[in-house]
């Protein structure tokens, strides 16, 4: 019980200590005298000399803070400390303003006007670890962040074209393994910067073209671009064997017969 006490008074006097240390550095002032800001000092440093174990604990105190920005962002959560006043650790940012840029990783697009937030883990100011990203009407992004990128294993919705990629990621772009779906088919493989690229499956979700609601297509993709022998399983199992060069279907035959049907480029 007394050890729970003095924890607990240990862990009153080092928030408050936080407290007047956010305000000093705000306001380039002391919210109270300086006797009595030196004094709560040396309380603290008497408690952790009396019980050094606390300290450690007095280390991993989780200082939070709200941080208003110029272009309208709020940030609400853990900060770095009382002097550098910036998101590290969880929090949560949010901008409810309609007139500024989203600049992030949109594939090539630049989304616009539309307020976002962000739920998660930041270093050092900007997204890095878990995090889950909305922007309402364009796109959301939940998994992992490396310096404000998308990077490591997420999910990527663009409510814009009806799209969604779970999979790896590589500054911001689809790389290594992954599954893209979209209004008409499923594409699920390897990517390079953003790209099909390797071995893929793709299947057809709904009637399309000449393609019918649950045909398969596999084959090699060389940065995007169809190249080589693929195999077509139509819905009735039939197997086709198709062969591609940059992405047009030159000839084709079904799967056991000899002769080829070709198509003109």
């Amino acid at each position: 019980m007394r050890n729970k006490k003095i924890k607990n008074d240990y862990l009153k006097k080092k928030q408050l200590l936080t407290s007047y240390d956010i305000y000093k550095a705000e306001h380039k002032k002391l919210p109270v005298s300086k006797d009595e800001y030196q004094n709560l000092k040396d309380e603290i440093l008497i408690l952790e000399s009396r019980h050094p174990s606390i300290k450690e604990i007095g280390n991993n105190l989780v200082i939070r803070g709200e941080l208003k920005y110029s272009d309208g962002r709020i940030y609400k959560g853990a900060i770095k400390s009382a002097d550098h006043q910036i998101p590290h650790g969880h929090g949560f940012m949010y901008l409810n303003e309609t007139d500024i840029d989203v600049d992030s990783a949109t594939f090539g697009k630049k989304l616009t006007d539309n307020p976002w937030d962000y739920s998660g883990e930041f270093k050092d100011g900007v997204f890095d670890g878990q995090g889950e990203y909305v922007c309402e009407g364009n796109y959301s992004y939940k998994g992992e962040w490396k310096e404000s990128h998308f990077h490591g294993k997420g999910k990527f919705i663009n409510e814009k074209n009806h799209e969604t990629y779970e999979g790896d990621f590589v500054v911001d772009k689809r790389h290594g393994f992954g599954v893209l779906t979209t209004e008409y088919f499923k594409l699920e493989g390897n990517f390079k910067n953003n790209e099909p690229h390797g071995i893929l499956k793709m299947t057809f979700l709904k009637d399309h073209g000449s393609e019918e609601k649950g045909t398969t297509l596999t084959g090699s993709y060389n940065n995007g671009i169809m190249q080589g022998m693929f195999e077509k399983i139509y819905p009735n199992n039939d197997i086709m064997d198709c062969m591609y060069v940059d992405n047009v279907c030159t000839k084709a035959r079904f799967r056991g017969e000899k002769k080829w049907t070709y198509y003109e480029k």
